[in-house]
């Protein structure tokens, strides 16, 4: 039952002579410096709060478009926009509400809204009907109760009290009762402390005086401290990108805490946020963190959400929703000062546009799939420390069982006490990102038990591992493994033939032949294993491949496991006894040895 912007028209605002833009849920303004995009912001936060900025007042000889020259007309600043109606007061309020305010040198002199409708005609045609707004609808109420947050760019020490400050409004409203008995009992304790003072006052000047908090407590909320860490570390203290992630989880539980006051039968509240340029302050990591939670907000209390930008991790938002009303994004920009800033959605070429951004926006999406891949390795790992066991992270679910048979039969009386993590296609990131995430849980947890991790052996396993265990206080709680070289793939190596060594390389010749009869093999690309020279040579038809290869070990070089096949492989292997899978997998056995010695050491 929330409003939400459909259609914002601006004109004569500082750098805006016309301008409109249909926003979505969030709206993405981006833009280079001086295009304009910050001033729909404040011609909005204008429109709801009066101000032009946090605190500023309108100015109307500055903030009025220079430009707009009006033949006998008085100059005016227009800010209209078209909020649609939610469903249960559409009946006689219409579908849209169109809400106009104007401003002159004397200030505001126009504030009316009315509802349309659209309404087919008698031969399919479509027209609006304007409908004016009964004086008992519902809907005014609801219309005051639009809350429009303006955070600015620069979010310094003066913005964070005044939003701290904010905070005792919410809490004051939320909590009257218990707030007040408990300033009483704070102020009776004060008493106490004082009372020879007040005492003094009393014998000396004839009057009864009792000390007592001021009613209205925001200023003493302006000092309001967060501390962190067992240091008590103040947020005042902190770097600022520590203090702008602070904001939007502020105005969120400012909105949450706001939503509860509402009486049954009362009007709802409904939350829009203008954000100027979130990614101020922040490291790349924290803006990707910081545009999810953006997203995740607009779907949760927060009605609308307008940010500007210049940073790809924000105005590449749009490319990743999978429903198209959710996110829009706007290019902003001024092709000649006289026409004021302009606005499109043709997106194609907006790296380009966007100048030396187009130098690292290819690279964002790469590094927001990792952040995000952290960031769920964070929350996995610290779900699974609360079961205190230890953990041995592998890169697939084939791997999974194969390892836990191995664990059964090599060290059958720890089967029940180590637990093996995996997901679908989890790989070498999954393994690294679950052991960082498990050292930080550790770091906070002393006596949390240690958790391994294991890798295939081919080139880019073998770096991450050596990358990983080569810092000391690393191991101290989570270590890389990786898997053996087994006898039977040391002869191909010694041919030149670079096979990477991972899980089905482990299995004997027989079980290749075995998932080749059950289609679980696919023909490999040779050129990738191939040794340079001899690729050389075959292409002038100086040999052949088949002359370089033995019958034994042939299949490893020609086939390779379809996807498909991993999964029936590795169930095939673990429905053996334990005597023939610790025959045919003796070269596990050293591996999960030393991964025990690790987990459970003396």
């Amino acid at each position: 039952m929330s409003f939400q912007i459909k259609r914002v028209e601006i004109k004569n605002f500082r750098s805006i002579r016309t301008l409109s833009i249909s926003p979505n849920q969030l709206a993405v303004l981006v833009g280079r410096n001086d295009s304009g995009k910050s001033n729909v912001l404040r011609a909005l936060n204008l429109f709801f709060n009066g101000k032009t900025d946090q605190n500023k007042e309108l100015d109307f000889k500055i903030d009025h478009n220079i430009f707009n020259l009006p033949n006998r007309r008085a100059k005016e600043i227009i800010v209209k926009i078209e909020l649609s109606v939610p469903e249960n007061y559409r009946r006689v309020n219409g579908d849209i509400v169109v809400w106009e305010k104007r401003w002159r040198d004397n200030g505001l002199v126009y504030n009316e809204y009315i509802g349309h409708r659209e309404v087919v005609g008698p031969r399919s045609g479509v027209y609006i009907e304007e409908l004016k707004i009964p004086e008992r609808s519902n809907l005014h109420a609801l219309l005051r109760n639009i809350k429009f947050i303006y955070v600015p760019a620069i979010k310094d020490l003066k913005y964070f009290s005044l939003l701290r400050a904010s905070i005792y409004d919410v809490i004051a409203e939320v909590a009257n009762r218990e707030f007040r008995d408990s300033s009483r009992d704070f102020e009776q304790s004060i008493s106490h402390q004082l009372q020879d003072l007040t005492q003094n006052i009393r014998h000396s000047l004839g009057l009864n005086s009792r000390l007592a908090l001021p009613r209205n407590l925001s200023h003493i909320f302006e000092s309001l401290d967060f501390l962190s860490d067992e240091q008590d570390i103040s947020l005042d203290v902190r770097g600022d990108g520590v203090k702008a992630r602070h904001i939007p989880l502020i105005l969120k539980f400012m909105a949450d805490k706001t939503r509860s006051l509402q009486g049954r039968g009362a009007q709802p509240y409904n939350f829009i946020w203008a954000y100027e340029e979130p990614e101020n302050s922040l490291e790349l990591s924290s803006s990707i963190e910081l545009a999810d939670q953006f997203w995740e907000f607009v779907n949760s209390s927060i009605s609308q959400i307008f940010l500007s930008t210049h940073s790809p991790v924000f105005y590449n938002l749009h490319c990743k929703e999978k429903d198209e009303n959710q996110i829009s994004c706007h290019h902003m920009y001024t092709s000649d000062q006289n026409q004021g800033t302009k606005e499109t959605n043709e997106l194609s070429d907006l790296d380009e546009r966007m100048g030396t951004t187009a130098l690292f926006a290819p690279m964002v999406e790469e590094l927001e799939e990792r952040v995000r891949q952290r960031e769920a390795a964070r929350i996995e790992a610290k779900a699974l420390a609360e079961a205190n066991r230890r953990k041995l992270f592998v890169e697939g679910p084939s791997d999974k069982l194969i390892i836990e048979k191995a664990i059964s039969v090599f060290i059958p009386n720890r089967s029940q006490d180590i637990d093996i993590e995996t997901k679908e296609s989890a790989g070498i990131n999954y393994v690294i990102d679950m052991l960082q995430s498990w050292r930080s849980q550790a770091k906070h947890h002393p006596n949390l038990p240690r958790a391994a991790g294991l890798l295939d052996l081919d080139a880019d396993a073998i770096k991450a591992s050596n990358a990983w265990n080569e810092v000391p206080d690393n191991i101290r709680s989570a270590k890389c493994f990786k898997l053996p070289k087994p006898q039977h793939v040391i002869p191909i190596i010694q041919a030149g033939f670079n096979i990477p060594v991972v899980l089905e390389t482990l299995y004997d010749r027989n079980a290749w032949m075995w998932a080749d009869e059950n289609n679980h093999l696919k023909e490999r690309n040779i050129l990738s294993i191939i040794p340079t020279n001899l690729n050389s040579r075959i292409i002038a038809e100086e040999t052949t491949l088949s002359e370089h290869l033995d019958e034994e070990w042939e299949i490893y070089v020609r086939k390779e496991f379809t996807q498909a096949g991993k999964g029936p492989m590795s169930r095939h292997f673990c429905n053996k006894d334990d005597q023939e899978f610790r025959d045919r997998f003796a070269c596990l056995e050293q591996l999960i040895l030393q991964i025990e010695a690790y987990l459970f050491p003396e």
